[in-house]
């Protein structure tokens, strides 16, 4: 049964978000591919804020990413350059059992000044009114053959900030909860905010030219263990997202750390 403070939770979270950092301005994800026993897969690394759309990462951005990982019960599989520099191809084929495939952007000095933003700290911007440390993950669930394997499936895998799922989403119905835990550092991040949103949902509007839209069909804090349950009410492809902010030791140097990361799964009816 939907409990109804659920339901207010989710309808309260329908204005856009606000975006005002340089890292905020794009997301980070990693698209669930289709997948089929026997084949290679392509997975592919969504950098920007059109959630699903994966779109080529322009060319001075392109060195601030990690090869993509995918990790299988047996280890990390070997990753080939796919026909687009956000795609990724396995080398073998994959067979039945769960993986996790993994996202990075490294941690990268962002400032703005007067005239925008740049990869500078202030030491190379002098008139910065703002500089941050971005750093972002993404991971995405795979399941062929329903291989169930949650204990590689909810084990860490060392992201600076990491969502890890304590129940297998593709066995999770509409309106069921979806445990996760939030870790920072390895540990457990209390009292953190986590949302979530489905493809299509909200209305878009136009941006650069581009039509998108931040808002969010979830949003709750986790608790003392950082654990939270994301109530996925509506059958769809789903990011669930999250941000922890530091102070940078040297102010003179920076201002914050800012790392993201999400987390995309499907739900179905």
């Amino acid at each position: 049964m939907i409990r109804i403070e659920n339901i207010i939770r989710m309808a309260l979270i329908v204005l856009p978000l606000a975006y005002t950092t340089a890292a905020n301005s794009h997301s980070l994800w990693v698209n669930q591919p289709t997948v089929e026993s026997g084949k290679t897969v392509v997975v592919e690394m969504g950098y920007g804020d059109e959630f699903p759309t994966a779109e080529p990462i322009v060319a001075d951005r392109l060195h601030i990413f990690a090869p993509m990982k995918m990790i299988g019960a047996a280890g990390e599989l070997t990753l080939l350059p796919g026909n687009e520099n956000y795609q990724f191809v396995s080398k073998k084929p994959i067979t039945k059992g769960s993986y996790l495939v993994l996202a990075t952007y490294n941690p990268t000095f962002w400032s703005k000044n007067a005239k925008g933003w740049k990869q500078q700290s202030r030491n190379e911007m002098s008139d910065a009114s703002y500089c941050e440390v971005a750093s972002m993950f993404g991971k995405t669930l795979i399941d062929v053959d329903q291989a169930n394997n949650m204990a590689l499936l909810s084990e860490p895998q060392g992201q600076k900030l990491e969502m890890i799922p304590l129940a297998n989403p593709s066995l999770i119905k509409p309106g069921q909860p979806f445990p996760i835990q939030v870790l920072y550092d390895g540990k457990p991040a209390k009292n953190i905010a986590v949302s979530a949103t489905f493809a299509g949902f909200g209305d878009p509007h136009e941006h650069h030219g581009h039509t998108h839209s931040h808002a969010q069909a979830f949003l709750n804090k986790t608790d003392g263990q950082g654990k939270v349950n994301i109530y996925p009410l509506k059958a769809g492809y789903w990011i669930a997202s999250v941000e922890y902010k530091s102070p940078f030791e040297d102010k003179t140097q920076c201002d914050e750390y800012v790392t993201q990361s999400t987390l995309t799964f499907t739900i179905t009816e």
